[in-house]
């Protein structure tokens, strides 16, 4: 005897019907029928009287009832609370970009954190490649990505949140910063800060640069972003950057333009298909989808 048995049992005498009873627990019909002789083979009982496709209760079978009612009741208790506290003390390993994290974690963090007390994140600054490697491996358990092409894959799930585009920034006292357009051969000599190899952002610039058979001038690379913009907002070089379009504010130092071959960019998170996802994952997945539009 096992639990599962014994929530077919009594949802077969909530209804004196298997097929109702099949319906409402979303199994089959012959299930159900097996569940309920393997209950009457193991005590040596007959459980129900069977009449033109109605079943009722034998008097063995109501004092299965009156015992089982309890056990499940508490049964359903255990896996309350069990959820409760799982929701209250969960960890959820999340992956995002560092540029992208800049703008877009703050907002969710504050809003859900607020609605889910006790719920903790665990981040990995990670660039696109990097991370949905590290989905596949376990390691996250939900990543945020940018892409440039159509994702599709066998292993992850992608969700797009919106989207986003690259645009060339420097200091607003750069010769540059009046041009509206710029051109891979307009800063071939321009010192520039890519984020790390691992990210789209880097693959991107420098297959333009490739493409035109210009050698950049990468001065560094770093994922650490409050780097970057520290070194664009000081006047003292005539470095640049791509960076999102979401990081020009106004009020400060740096000065957004427009590349000649618009850079856009789709905003997802992914995470494996087969993943057995907690219900407060789940319920992040549902936070973002509803929430987060760029």
């Amino acid at each position: 005897m096992n639990i599962n048995q014994l929530v077919y049992f009594v949802t077969v005498v909530k209804y004196n019907n298997i097929t109702k009873a099949a319906k409402e627990l979303y199994i089959s019909q012959p299930a159900i029928s097996l569940a309920i002789k393997d209950l009457e083979k193991e005590f040596g009982l007959t459980l129900f009287k069977r009449k033109n496709n109605v079943l009722t209760l034998t008097q063995h079978g109501k004092y299965l009832y009156d015992l089982s009612m309890p056990l499940i009741q508490e049964y359903n208790n255990v896996n309350e609370r069990m959820n409760d506290y799982i929701n209250k003390h969960s960890t959820l390993n999340l992956g995002i970009p560092p540029m992208l994290g800049t703008f877009l974690f703050p907002p969710i963090f504050n809003v859900f954190a607020n609605e889910n007390p006790g719920f903790q994140f665990k981040i990995k600054e990670y660039g696109s490649f990097a991370n949905k490697k590290a989905v596949l491996d376990g390691e996250i358990d939900i990543a945020f990505t940018v892409t440039n092409e159509c994702e599709v894959g066998d292993e992850l799930e992608y969700i797009k949140i919106g989207e986003t585009s690259l645009i060339f920034a420097v200091n607003k006292n750069n010769p540059l910063a009046s041009k509206k357009v710029i051109s891979a051969n307009d800063i071939k000599n321009t010192p520039l800060i890519l984020m790390k190899e691992d990210s789209l952002q880097y693959q991107i610039i420098t297959s333009l640069f490739k493409e035109q058979n210009i050698t950049p001038n990468i001065l560094l690379t770093s994922n650490q972003f409050y780097i970057i913009k520290e070194l664009l907002q000081s006047s003292d070089n005539n470095c640049g950057a791509f960076i999102f379009k979401q990081l020009i504010k106004d009020g400060e130092n740096i000065i957004g333009i427009q590349f000649e071959k618009e850079l856009k960019l789709d905003v997802l998170i992914c995470y494996k298909k087969d993943a057995k996802l907690l219900s407060t994952t789940k319920r992040f997945i549902e936070f973002i989808k509803n929430n987060i539009k760029l």
